[in-house]
Parts: C-alpha cells; structure tokens; sequence
C-alpha cells in the first residue's frame, strides 16, 4: 500500500467511524437511506475511486476503490457502494457518460442468462434478472446482459422493494412480461458483459468480506479480554484461546487473499481469492459467535450485522463451489504438464 493509498485508507475509516454508527445501520436496516454518510463519501470523491477522472471519476486504479470498500465492509456500512463501483466501471468499459447520484448493477439470476435488446424506444429483456442491491434508493440502475448493458433512470421503472437475512434493500423489477421491456433503457454493446460483472462483483465481495472479518476479530479477542468467568478474563482459558487462534488464522488468510487481488486481476486469482474467503465464512461466523455467546445474536451487538452479512456475500457473485469448479477447469484446460508452474507461478 503506497503513501496515497494509506490517505484513502485513513480518509474513510475517518468519515465511516464518524457517520457509519450502528444506530444509522440499525436505521438502514429499517429503510432509511445514509444520505449523510453517500453525500460525505461522495464530496471526498470516494464513491468514484478508482474510475478514471476523464471518464467523471475520482482517478486512482481498482486498488483504491477495494480498499475503500474494504472499510465499508469493516464497518457494515448500509450504502450500495461496491454495486456504484461496478456500476461504473462498466459504463465506462462501454464509454457511456456516468449519471449523477448513487448506481446499482443487475444481472441474470444465478445460473441464468439475460440478453437486452434495443426496440424503437424501449429496450426488450429476455430472461430472469436478479434483485437489484439498494434499488429503491438509487439514481440510476445498470442492466447487465450477456454481451451489453443497459443504464435507466429507477424513476422509469416498477420495482418491489424487499430485504435479505442482513437487512440489506433488495428490489426486484417488475416488467411488462409479454414484451420484456423498459421504457427509456439505453442499451450498449459490452463484450463479455456478464463475466466481466461476475469478476467485479467477486473481488468486491471479498473486499467486503475481508473488511467485516477484521472486524469480527477484533471485537472478538476484545470481548474475550473484558469478559470474566471464574474470576478471570474467558481469554485466560486454553480452549478459547486455541478458538481465538484459529479464528486469527482465518482472518489473516482472508486479507492475504483480499492484497491478492488488488493489483492481480486475472481470472485464477479471483477465483482463488473468493473461494478461499468463502470457505472462512462459516469458522469465522461459528467461532466468533461461540466467544460472544447469545449476546452476539442480538439485535443490539454488533456482531451479528457483520456475520449476516457474511452470509449474503458469500453467495453472491458466486460461492466457493462455484469458484473452485472455475478453477479446476482452469488447471485442468492447460494440462497435467502445466499444473506445476499453474501453482508455483500463483501470486
């Protein structure tokens, strides 16, 4: 992390300690939009790192925007900020003007494929798309089909609002099912539109995740220091602190696996970034509910805003069965030859 980055870094763990405080999550959980905390964000050109100031962003490369989304994730932040990013960058791969406000990015269902089409003023959808994150609350959506995209204001669209197991809005769209379409759609070529949405939506999730398990450590060693038993901190027991080793383990693995993929892009390291990190998700879910015990499944600590969003993050964009079959086929595509320098090669 160089000098400028460690600026980025410090800049919004700043705005996130002071705006992002479990009573405004609790409040997005609820509905409410972060207006104080996306406008902070967006005034210190946040929301828009990593995409290029010629194309309307803030500069920097994909590094500065996951480490900022790293922080989000740290601190369960309730703002579509990865969606913004991936949004963007999209539109920009396509050379379309990035519109103002907040943006979120939708795609196929799981397994499904989405192909857009432009006709006369409306565009026409065919196939299954997925709940949009945040929907309700942003300017602008970015459709993603196999090999094109399409950016609509939400103004123009019908949505039905829900939320999933970690009180995140989720909207799914709502169109004419005999035509398929959407009025005011602009619909652009983007080779590879879907894969490429699947990549960036992977190496966000792990950002986030990364950044809600450094969390999760941390408030586990410090509750194991606080709490007594028997006269003593539960840090004292062996059993515990063999439980705190491994849930440490976990964690560093994890922000190994988030660094891997702030400068590497290529295909394998996304894959072995977000299988690896999905795989901690449930000993870092397990172990750090065990420290905390009932309390960390109350609505009141903490805790459990951060283990259920791990939950989500790790299905999305592809969970670690998904990522290891990608992988698998990889290594097996180039050969039993390959397959020593495939690993020795890897970052």
């Amino acid at each position: 992390m160089n000098e400028e980055q460690q600026l980025i870094v410090e800049t919004s763990n700043r705005i996130f300690s002071d705006l992002c405080t479990k009573d405004i999550v609790d409040r997005g959980e609820s509905g409410e939009w972060a207006q104080s905390l996306w406008q902070a964000l967006e005034t210190s050109g946040l929301t828009l790192a990593g995409i290029a100031e010629d194309a309307g962003g803030s500069g920097g490369d994909v590094a500065d925007a996951l480490l900022v989304i790293r922080q989000a994730g740290l601190c369960a932040a309730p703002i579509p900020l990865a969606e913004n990013f991936i949004a963007a960058t999209l539109l920009v791969e396509a050379g379309v003007e990035l519109p103002a406000g907040p943006l979120t990015v939708v795609g196929a269902v799981e397994g499904g494929k989405v192909e857009l089409s432009k006709r006369g003023n409306h565009a026409e959808i065919v196939g299954e798309l997925a709940q949009a994150s945040f929907g309700e609350h942003c300017k602008h959506w970015v459709i993603v089909g196999e090999n094109e995209i399409g950016v609509v204001s939400s103004a123009s669209l019908s949505t039905s609002p829900t939320l999933n197991i970690a009180g995140e809005p989720r909207s799914g769209l709502s169109v004419d099912t005999s035509a398929g379409s959407i009025n005011g759609l602009n619909v652009v070529k983007l080779n590879g539109a879907s894969e490429r949405l699947r990549q960036l939506g992977a190496m966000t999730r792990v950002s986030l995740m990364c950044g809600a398990m450094t969390s999760i450590l941390d408030m586990s060693v410090a509750y194991a220091l606080e709490r007594k038993q028997f006269g003593r901190a539960i840090s004292q027991f062996q059993a515990v602190q063999q439980q705190l080793a491994i849930l440490a383990g976990e964690v560093a693995a994890c922000q190994r696996a988030a660094d891997s993929i702030l400068y590497s892009h290529a295909a394998m390291d996304i894959a072995i970034a977000k299988s690896r990190v999905g795989e901690a998700v449930q000993k870092v879910a397990d172990i750090s509910h065990q420290i905390h015990g009932a309390m960390g499944y109350t609505r009141e600590h903490p805790l459990n805003l951060r283990t259920r969003r791990l939950w989500v993050w790790r299905d999305q964009y592809g969970n670690e069965t998904f990522w290891q079959q990608q992988l698998a086929r990889t290594i097996v595509a180039k050969g039993a030859d390959a397959l020593w320098g495939v690993i020795t090669q890897a970052n």
